[in-house]
């Protein structure tokens, strides 16, 4: 399901969003991800974390680098770094 790119979104949205996104990368996680969980933890490899920032780029509409996962490691810490990302994206 895509996100209009230009449509608001909550902080609440985009982490639910992810967390669901997690899980279909880590389809035997035992427990619910934790948004503030180091995803690396969850066993999110590299290939995975490509199409996941795919993904992410697609639904939000802003270019992500795959980085963006190793440099904010955590569902809060990404959410909150996207939302920030596509704020200034949108007043560029």
């Amino acid at each position: 399901m895509a996100h209009p790119g230009s449509d608001p979104i909550t902080l609440e949205e985009l982490e639910n969003w992810l967390i669901a996104r997690v899980g279909e990368y880590v389809p035997d996680l035992e427990e619910a991800v934790d948004p503030h969980q180091e995803l690396g933890e969850y066993g999110l490899d590299s290939v995975a974390v490509v199409a996941f920032t795919a993904d992410v780029e697609d639904w939000l509409g802003v270019q992500v680098e795959p980085t963006a996962v190793w440099d904010h490691p955590t569902i809060a810490q990404l959410a909150k770094f996207l939302l920030e990302g596509r704020d200034q994206a949108g007043t560029a």
